[in-house]
């Protein structure tokens, strides 16, 4: 079976998931990962603890490069704090095994993709700074990545069951770098949106975080470590965004852009026309109207990507507990 060569482009350390993506992605043996880029709010160190998530995985041979830290118009980024818990021990910061590699993202990306024209696919899991930037300098990869997967993006606004409306006013990647996302969009890419209206719908179920406590696996240990600390950690991430509620749930964004690469039949995609665009956007609540909301919106026009509108959940998150405990 030839393997998927693939780049994980990500902001891991402050959410469970993108590490859980990256440890799929080391646990599929359908997927060859290449290398794994890191972007938005101290790449650098991102970098590393993506290289402590793969040391986990027995994978310190795949590099890892870090990227851009700031979005394009130079507007400030969030670092919690918290980064890296669950993860990251003490004497981590100095370990050598865990410095990235000297090259920056940006020209891993690209000579990645033109090495391989036509095999690579990113997945993006952060902001698309390091793509766009990537793109303005070598137009060329356009025509040379395999496909992007992006986690980011809201096509059918929800609430989740704590009261959180997941819409346009709460999607985080594309609304990061608001410039890097309509350049990817404009690019013409063959590109492959997993919006969180459907990744709200794959948390991890009580059942399977048992499972995982209760495994002598070490990925699965991990994995338990990394849930163990996230409900804390989320409740200090929606307080720093002024919305007080506790804990809402294990949710898996991340690993399913990394399952949909190894079988797209765990997502219903369809072909539709997704435009970038700023409206008026309510905030209800700090009852105020915001104009600089980035909202992925369909229009009745031509398909520029392929987006995810269902899911199989639990075909999806036992794939995960598999993989993990094999």
């Amino acid at each position: 079976m030839e393997k998927k060569k693939l780049i994980i482009d990500t902001d891991v350390g402050t959410d469970f998931d993108d590490a859980f993506a990256l440890l799929l992605a080391c646990q599929s043996d359908e997927i060859e990962l290449l290398g794994v880029t890191t972007v938005w709010s101290n790449a650098y160190e991102r970098a590393r603890i993506a290289k402590k998530v793969l040391k986990i995985a027995g994978k310190l041979d795949i590099p890892v490069c870090a990227g851009i830290s700031k979005p394009i118009d130079g507007s400030g980024t969030v670092w919690y704090g918290y980064e890296g818990g669950g993860i990251m021990d003490e004497g981590d910061d100095v370990d050598p095994s865990l410095e990235p590699e000297k090259k920056h993202a940006v020209d891993f990306i690209i000579d990645t993709v033109m090495a391989n024209p036509g095999e690579v696919t990113v997945i993006t899991l952060g902001s698309l700074s390091n793509l766009a930037i990537a793109i303005v300098k070598e137009p060329r990869i356009v025509e040379n990545i395999k496909e992007v997967i992006s986690m980011g993006g809201v096509v059918v606004p929800v609430v989740d069951k704590m009261g959180i409306t997941r819409s346009p006013i709460e999607e985080y990647n594309f609304n990061c770098d608001k410039i890097a996302t309509k350049i990817v969009f404009d690019a013409g890419l063959n590109f492959t949106m997993i919006p969180i209206d459907v990744t709200l719908k794959v948390p991890v179920p009580p059942s399977d975080v048992e499972i995982l406590k209760n495994s002598d696996r070490p990925i699965a240990k991990a994995a338990w470590r990394m849930l163990e600390v996230w409900p804390e950690q989320e409740k200090m991430l929606y307080i720093s965004g002024g919305v007080p509620t506790e804990h809402t749930d294990l949710w898996m964004h991340d690993p399913l852009c990394v399952a949909v690469l190894v079988d797209r039949s765990f997502v219903d995609l369809y072909d539709l026309h997704i435009d970038i665009e700023y409206g008026p956007t309510f905030i209800p609540r700090d009852l105020i109207i915001r104009d600089d909301i980035l909202r992925t919106v369909p229009k009745k026009l031509p398909p520029n990507c392929h987006v995810a509108l269902g899911v199989r959940s639990k075909d999806f998150t036992d794939f995960i507990v598999k993989r993990f405990c094999k």
